[in-house]
């Protein structure tokens, strides 16, 4: 089963992310306008780990993208744009020209996911959640009801 998650990991980090990235620099995704960004640890940084490190993560990284494969069916039908990234740093632009840049190594989980609706401060979660738990803060953040 361990050759599965990084086989998993591997085929969700490296699709390509292609809205609002002209011009940025490779380490960096820039995000504008209502999104829900889905970070992780990129192909290299996970075989990198110790097996202990590996398997201390591993149900983690599988509730990851497996919730998040659910909930893109709800993001799509609510127009929030969904990104799934593994590059160092998160850049958030806000209507009022203001950049929040996030970098993915200062957070205490290796997944997580940051909610912008452009122009409130982003809300971050880490870790793994449900896809219900996703929705449910969708619903709150993006005032869906």
């Amino acid at each position: 089963m361990r050759i599965a998650y990084p086989v998993l990991i591997f085929l969700i980090m490296t699709v390509p992310v292609f809205a609002g990235q002209t011009g940025v620099p490779e380490d960096m995704l820039n995000v504008s306008g209502k999104a829900v960004v889905f970070f992780g640890p990129a192909w290299a940084e996970y075989v990198a780990m110790s097996d202990e490190e590996k398997d201390k993560i591993d149900q983690m990284l599988y509730d990851f993208y497996h919730y998040r494969g659910k909930v893109l069916p709800f993001l799509e039908l609510h127009n929030i744009q969904e990104f799934s990234t593994a590059r160092p740093k998160i850049q958030i632009q806000l209507a009022d020209d203001k950049k929040i840049v996030y970098f993915r190594s200062g957070f205490d989980k290796v997944v997580g996911l940051i909610m912008t609706d452009g122009h409130r401060e982003p809300r971050i979660f880490l870790g793994a959640a449900t896809d219900s738990n996703i929705i449910d803060m969708c619903y709150d953040y993006f005032d869906l009801r």
